[in-house]
């Protein structure tokens, strides 16, 4: 298995794999997440442009078999921050038939690798509460929590 950035050829399988992780969230979350919200545009404007990278894992086998999708956010000349650069894992999919073999440990371990490459000082994930398994999954890669983000359903 290798782990690579995306190229425009990588879209149907990335969108293929996020269906299966955006299930698991309307499921339990269908108050918050109605659907898929990457879509093909979206996927291809990250892959072309500036803001984020997408690494995909790809076994000679069955090809790509999950993919983590990452923005950089530049705290540069803020008003309230330590001047700072941060990665942001904004979506780390593994295909429901290669969970649990060290996939997710990999790129999150290249995304570390990419991140030093651009002199970040973090690399951040938003968990939602639900999701035992990934906060667990990070946790044991050595993330800590931050901030929690509450909610009052007045609707």
């Amino acid at each position: 298995m290798k782990i690579r950035f995306a190229n425009i050829m990588d879209i149907e399988k990335i969108l293929y794999l996020e269906e299966q992780l955006f299930q698991i969230h309307v499921k339990a979350r269908p108050d918050w997440i109605s659907k898929n919200s990457n879509n093909y545009e979206t996927i291809k404007n990250i892959i072309e442009g500036n803001s984020g990278k997408i690494f995909v894992a790809e076994d000679d086998k069955y090809g790509i078999i999950g993919h983590c999708i990452i923005f950089i956010n530049d705290k540069k000349n803020n008003k309230i921050y330590h001047d700072m650069i941060n990665v942001e894992i904004d979506v780390l999919c593994i295909d429901e038939n290669f969970r649990r073999k060290g996939i997710g440990k990999k790129l999150v371990e290249e995304v570390k690798i990419y991140a030093k490459s651009i002199d970040a000082n973090f690399i951040e994930v938003f968990v939602w509460d639900f999701n035992q398994n990934a906060k667990i999954f990070y946790e044991n890669l050595g993330m800590k929590t931050r901030i929690s983000k509450m909610e009052l359903k007045v609707k």
